[in-house]
């Protein structure tokens, strides 16, 4: 297929249909961890998603998440079955690129869940950075309770606004979500608290159920107040509630550089089990021209 043939578009409301079919029939894909299903999230107009056509047949497709700080994910990728998907991903890739250089974006990451992405990505000049590893809880016995000037309380949907504050503050790009993310975690979240101290909200936690297991999905404090044994106050409090509940097997992710978090885990009965995914990232040439 001559790269002439090849055009890119962006994604429309008719190209819904075309689009989730090729997702769902091609091996060729990558779809990111995401609290919105990719039908909602196409609904959505400020969605980054461009397709590329031959003779008005679709044969692939990327789709980057909104840029918070700067930074996007890699949200969606497919090439059709028995077709060139290094010609295609380059040709689309330079369309998202160039979108992301006018938008001032700093740079882009990819979770790499999918094992044929990291030889493509290479030539497009992604870089390995980090990985994301899992951690299991094991058993029902914790640690002591510390003490803390801490209280800890249901999370309110008032509450999603300084929650967004404090997780900028907490984290650094490509981990920081945005408000409209962290209220769709919240939505699909069984659990979820905040810490206070003299009725400030310092820290918050969402944990999502499926049947009898449980995973952390967020755990956030203040850089003002870490180190003060509100993320432990939060865990233990979290913990507890779910092993009343008869719930044990309890997972969280977080980078294996964040040996600051894997300690905390740990001293719960948090372990390795295996399972780690590789983050790549490319710095966007615009932002390498700024610093």
């Amino acid at each position: 297929m001559p790269a002439a043939r090849l055009q890119i578009a962006p994604y429309a409301r008719q190209h819904r249909r075309p689009l989730l079919d090729l997702m769902n029939r091609s091996r060729w894909t990558h779809t990111h961890l995401d609290w919105q299903s990719i039908p909602d999230w196409l609904a959505d107009e400020s969605a980054a998603v461009w397709l590329a056509f031959a003779d008005n047949e679709l044969l692939g497709y990327i789709g980057l998440s909104q840029s918070v700080a700067g930074w996007r994910w890699l949200r969606l990728l497919g090439i059709g079955e028995l077709r060139k998907p290094r010609l295609i991903l380059r040709q689309l890739w330079a369309r998202a690129e160039a979108a992301c250089q006018d938008a001032a974006d700093a740079g882009i990451a990819c979770l790499m869940l999918a094992n044929w992405l990291p030889a493509y990505f290479a030539e497009l000049s992604f870089q390995y950075r980090d990985d994301l590893v899992m951690l299991q809880h094991i058993g029902s016995r914790l640690p002591p309770r510390r003490d803390s000037l801490a209280a800890v309380r249901p999370l309110e949907s008032e509450d999603l606004p300084q929650l967004a504050g404090i997780d900028k503050l907490a984290f650094a790009p490509p981990w920081q979500i945005e408000r409209a993310e962290l209220w769709q975690a919240y939505r699909a979240c069984a659990f979820s608290t905040v810490a206070t101290i003299r009725g400030a909200v310092v820290g918050y936690q969402l944990c999502a159920r499926h049947d009898a297991a449980a995973h952390l999905a967020r755990l956030a404090v203040h850089p003002a107040h870490q180190g003060r044994g509100v993320a432990s106050l939060l865990l233990h409090e979290l913990l507890s509630d779910l092993l009343r509940r008869g719930i044990s097997a309890i997972s969280v992710n977080t980078q294996a550089s964040n040996h600051r978090s894997q300690r905390l885990y740990q001293r719960f009965g948090f372990l390795h089990n295996g399972k780690e995914y590789p983050v790549w990232q490319k710095t966007l040439g615009m932002a390498r021209v700024k610093a």
